[in-house]
């Protein structure tokens, strides 16, 4: 019963996966860019 119970959650950890991933490169990318424009002024 407790195998099957941790099958319904992966897919969820998963999603969120897909959706924090892009995010947390996204942020990265802004933050590097700041950081640059910072450095130059």
């Amino acid at each position: 019963m407790s195998q099957h119970h941790n099958e319904g959650h992966f897919p969820e950890e998963a999603e969120q996966n897909e959706i924090f991933g892009p995010v947390l490169v996204a942020l990265s990318v802004l933050a590097s860019i700041v950081l640059i424009i910072w450095a130059l002024s």
